[in-house]
This record gives structure tokens, C-alpha cells and sequence, in this order.
């Protein structure tokens, strides 16, 4: 596993704080605002809260990146937080795509690093579960196996039922699919997406016209179709692992016990939408 190594501002240095790849964008050289740092610390201090008085050894956490109101979604990018990661406490591990390329790789980041991703909005989404799949995820996550299921050729819109590439969201849904099923069974993408197929998980569908897709196919390195069904193609409509999809999954399948939006403002709620 890797850890960001780009600096902030020298300002930054006395938290220790890194800039993370960005989930699907590009890495810009845009100051951070200090009010973006203050959102951020606040929201890693209140997801620390609610995590530490929840008693869970790992937990869900999804960030909304990006606008995605027009396909009805909330969050953009789930990664799991480990209370006892090797490299310390409440430590993400997550794939995060490389600065708008067409690669990935796996991180391990701390909380104010993960709401420190030029964020759409500051609220996220937490979800605990079972104490049999965090024991299971947690042992996975914090060795060596937490990489079995990469694979660094990435497409924000990777279909969900295919290998040849992967987002952020599928990585994780894989190996969630690995921790549920019987151990030793699950080696590869592709048993891991059987398996999570056989127990019902459905993907998300997302339009994108075609002047959309002209413009992502030919300036973006991180967008791909041509893992996508002639369907899919003709009907502009693409399957995707989203967060939602994801949550959706985790409660059929019973795997969830407690979950909560946090906020900057107010104590955690019940989350309204994914």
C-alpha cells in the first residue's frame, strides 16, 4: 500500500498532513482555502467522535467529490477506516485514482486527509457493520491481502461485472466480497464478483449523452466505455459501482448494524439518500 507523498502548503506541515490522489480528478495546483482545512478538520474530529462511540473496529466512510444530483446520488467515493491500523489509528484504506490518469493505487490516509479532496460538499456518510465482517475486513485491510484484488487500470464508470478496469467503489465492493464469503474462497475479481452477484447485488445506471461522452472519452485518461456492453452503448445508459450501490448491497445482505451522516453542523443523523 502506498501513502500520499504531495505536500500542502508549508502551512499544513505541523499537522502532517498530505495531499491525497484524487478520486477521479485531476491533481490541481489550486491553493487550499483555510476554511477548506478548518471543514476538514472538523469533520475528521466528528467522525472520530461518532467512530470511537460507536466501539467499531473498522467502519464504511463515503465523501460526496463531485455534484451527482442529476443521477440521483449523494456520495462519490467510499474507503474503510481501520481504528487499529498498523499505521496508527483511524487510518483509511482506499483506492484513490492518480491525479486523472488512467491508473490507481491502494492508500492508507488518515481522517483529515480523506475531507481534504476538493469536496463537492462537506458531509459524510458512515457505516458500522457486522462485528463478524469487521473482524474479516479488518484482517484483510491491514496486510498484505489488502492489495489481492487491485487492479491498477482505472475507469470512473468501470462496470461493476467486469475485470479489465476498476474504480474505487468496486475495489472495495470486491473485497467486502472476499471478507463475506467462506474463507479461502474468493481469490480473484472474478469469483469475487459471483459471489456478490449470487447474494444480489445490483449496480447503479448512469446517463451519459453524447456530447458527454465525446468530451470524457477524448480528454480524459480515467474514462472509459469499452468495458461497457453494446446496451449500454446504444441506450447511453452505464452500469457503475456507486456508493449507493454499495450501501444497497451491504443492507441486503444484512451487514450494516448502525449508520450515520455527519456534518459540520448538528449531532449525526440518519442518512437520506446515498
Amino acid at each position: 500500500m502506498q501513502i500520499g507523498k504531495i505536500a500542502f502548503a508549508a502551512a499544513l506541515l505541523w499537522a502532517g498532513v498530505q495531499v491525497p490522489a484524487l478520486a477521479g480528478g485531476g491533481c490541481s495546483q489550486r491553493a487550499i482555502q483555510p476554511v477548506e482545512i478548518r471543514n476538514a478538520f472538523n469533520m475528521a474530529a466528528k467522525t472520530r467522535d461518532y467512530l470511537e462511540q460507536s466501539g467499531a473496529k473498522l467502519a464504511l466512510v463515503a465523501r460526496a467529490g463531485a455534484d451527482l444530483s442529476e443521477h440521483g446520488l449523494r456520495y462519490t467515493h467510499m474507503g474503510a477506516v481501520l481504528r487499529d491500523h498498523p499505521a496508527g489509528r483511524w487510518m483509511f484504506v482506499h483506492l484513490l485514482n492518480e491525479c486523472g490518469a488512467d491508473t490507481s493505487g491502494i492508500y492508507d490516509e488518515g481522517l483529515v486527509n480523506f475531507y481534504l479532496d476538493d469536496l463537492f460538499a462537506f458531509d459524510g456518510v458512515v457505516l458500522i457493520p457486522t462485528p463478524e465482517l469487521q473482524d474479516r475486513l479488518s484482517a484483510i485491510l491491514a496486510g498484505p491481502r489488502a492489495t489481492q484484488l487491485h487492479h491498477p487500470l482505472y475507469s470512473m464508470i468501470a462496470r461493476p461485472t467486469a475485470t479489465k478496469y476498476q474504480n474505487s467503489n468496486q475495489w472495495l465492493l470486491e473485497t467486502i466480497a472476499m471478507a463475506q464469503a467462506p474463507e479461502g474462497s474468493v481469490h480473484t475479481r472474478e469469483q469475487a464478483q459471483q459471489y456478490y452477484a449470487s447474494r444480489g447485488y445490483k449496480a447503479d445506471t448512469v446517463r451519459i449523452g453524447d456530447f458527454q461522452r465525446f468530451g470524457a472519452g477524448f480528454t480524459r485518461a480515467n474514462v472509459r466505455f469499452d468495458d461497457h456492453s453494446s446496451e449500454e452503448s446504444g441506450t447511453r445508459r452505464y452500469e457503475v459501482a456507486s456508493v449507493r450501490s454499495l450501501a444497497r448491497y451491504l443492507e441486503t445482505t444484512q451487514a450494516i448494524i448502525a449508520k450515520a451522516v455527519i456534518t459540520l453542523d448538528g449531532p449525526p443523523r440518519e442518512p437520506l439518500k446515498y
